[in-house]
């Protein structure tokens, strides 16, 4: 029989972690699929171990897993398909993060406009994501940047909260400027106050966005990457066997 996984990272505020299932049961009303999980990769539970195994347990033997995170890193690359090896007698199709997409792009443009940006000469955007040790993981982020600078029509400065190019000095050569933050976060938890904590001193210049959030309009773009992985192993009728 075939399943579905959807994995998060995990927060440590309940709140958010419920926010995120809520989410994924809005999806998985969408699928005729009689197995359908969740589960985190830490903070919360169930646990990816946890999920697999109910799945199993269900009858399941081969999984499509899909991560819910935003770009490639070390977890989605490492640390989940670590987990998966543990189970060598289920057949897994691991799908992709969401990345750069159309959808994500104009997510982010709509949660510029609903702050204010106006695309003047006077404001700048920031759009500031977690980092990532993984090479793979920056350069897809600063696509992301040039394809929302062509949709809103400025240019966007993309920076970090835990590697290099640190948000705060992007910050410092923009101060001049109104400056837009948009956080590229699912699970914001406290880097948003962080941020508005050590950018006290430009208070008067900064704007901060609404991070991206469980969407809505992410829907669409999580049953797109299930899609790609049944094309690709010629599931995508979604039928059990």
């Amino acid at each position: 029989m075939d399943a579905v996984i959807y994995l998060a990272h995990g927060s440590q505020r309940s709140a958010a972690n419920e926010k995120f299932v809520d989410f994924i049961k809005r999806i998985m009303q969408h699928s005729p699929l009689s197995i359908q999980a969740y589960g985190f990769l830490e903070n919360a539970q169930p646990s990816i171990a946890q999920t697999i195994e109910s799945c199993i347990e269900q009858g399941a033997r081969r999984i499509t897993v899909v991560p819910v995170f935003l770009l490639p890193g070390i977890h989605t690359n490492v640390d989940i398909p670590i987990e998966l090896g543990q189970y060598p007698d289920v057949i897994f199709h691991y799908g992709k993060p969401l990345g750069v997409d159309d959808i994500m792009v104009d997510i982010l443009a709509d949660k510029l406009a609903d702050a204010g940006f106006g695309a003047r000469d006077n404001e700048a955007v920031l759009l500031v994501g977690h980092g990532s040790r993984l090479p793979e993981a920056g350069a897809e982020f600063e696509r992301l940047a040039i394809s929302l600078a062509e949709k809103a029509r400025c240019s966007v400065h993309p920076a970090y909260v835990t590697t290099p190019v640190y948000y705060q000095e992007i910050a410092a050569k923009l101060v001049e400027k109104k400056i837009f933050i948009l956080p590229h976060f699912l699970f914001s938890g406290g880097f948003t106050d962080k941020m508005k904590r050590e950018l006290e001193w430009v208070e008067e210049s900064i704007i901060f966005c609404e991070p991206v959030g469980f969407n809505e309009r992410l829907i669409p773009l999580i049953e797109k990457r299930v899609a790609e992985v049944h094309d690709e192993f010629n599931l995508s009728d979604y039928v059990t066997p």
